[in-house]
Order: structure tokens, then sequence, then C-alpha cells
């Protein structure tokens, strides 16, 4: 599926703050930013937090949005992974200090954090944890979003061509990972 398109009036509307034009904005991109969000964070809760995010942002920023050849609906993705990138540094952040408290007072880390998932998502978890950021963005929305070549590359500001390579390396270090893991053969 690709992403949503909006009229131009509809966006200029919504420039103005235009309650209507907003609403159609949220009605149009809620479910499709919440689902790429959730492919990047833990929790269901987290994706819902982050989505409300970036509509917030989207509110800051909408009167000074410019064209500028960006579709709407890529500039928005663009805020949303950008408050993914946020979020994860902020985790790793609070997550060393975590382990250096634990080890500081002897606790090690929860045994049962890992035993929810199934071995099969567990490994495809793995699988993707090994590809770099840009890589996992591109395998999200290519496979899971459906986008086009063109509008990966629109939302992530890189050239067609940029998106290929990292979705071929993505593919090949997925592939590895899998074997790796024992998975697949």
């Amino acid at each position: 599926m690709a992403p949503p398109k909006l009229p131009p009036e509809v966006v200029s509307a919504a420039k103005r703050l235009e309650p209507a034009a907003v609403a159609q904005i949220y009605d149009v991109f809620a479910n499709p930013i919440y689902r790429y969000v959730s492919f990047r964070v833990r929790s269901p809760e987290d994706a819902e937090d982050l989505t409300d995010q970036v509509f917030l942002k989207m509110l800051e920023a909408l009167p000074g949005y410019d064209d500028r050849g960006i579709p709407f609906g890529a500039w928005l993705y663009r805020i949303a992974r950008n408050l993914v990138i946020d979020r994860h540094r902020r985790a790793a952040r609070d997550a060393l200090e975590l382990s250096e408290a634990a080890e500081a007072t002897g606790f090690g880390a929860d045994p049962f954090s890992h035993a929810a998932a199934s071995l099969e998502r567990e490994a495809l978890a793995a699988a993707l944890a090994t590809l770099t950021e840009e890589q996992r963005q591109v395998i999200v929305l290519r496979f899971i979003e459906g986008w086009e070549v063109e509008e990966v590359a629109a939302a992530l500001a890189r050239k067609p061509g940029a998106v290929h390579s990292l979705q071929h390396r993505a593919l090949a270090a997925l592939q590895r990972a899998l074997v790796r893991g024992g998975v697949v053969s």
C-alpha cells in the first residue's frame, strides 16, 4: 500500500490550522503512522504514545510546512522516524543507567523478559536488530507498509538508488542472520 496522499487544498487549509483539514489528515494518516511506529518499538503503548507525539509535532510545525518537493506524507513519516530515533536513544541511555545500577546492587537482568515472545518472532527480531537503523526503515516501509522505492526515498531523504542498495544489503543481512539462527537453511 502506498503512503496516503492528500489534495493540496487540504494541506493548505491544515497549514492555517483549520480543524476539519487537520482532522482529515489525522483520519488519513493515524493508522499508517501507528503501524510504521509499532514495528520499530517494543509495545503497543509506546507506539500509541509516539503516534500521538507525531501529530502534536505536526501541529507545531504545520504552519511552517513548505512542500519543497517532499510529499506531505513523507514529511509526516520523517517526523515519526525522528521521534522513534529519539525514543531509542533515550531508552538506550536509560538501559545503560539501569544496567549500571543493577551491577552496583548485584541484581542481574530480568530472566523473564524474553519468555513472552515466540521463537520465530524472537529470531526475526534478532535478525532485524542486526540491521542498521536505515536498513530497518527500508524493510518496514517497503515490505510491511508496501511503499514504492521512490516513496521510501522521499521519506528518508535518499535517492532511489540508495534505497535499492539499502534494501539489497538489508535482505542479504536478514538472510545471513536467519540462517545463522537456524530459522532458515
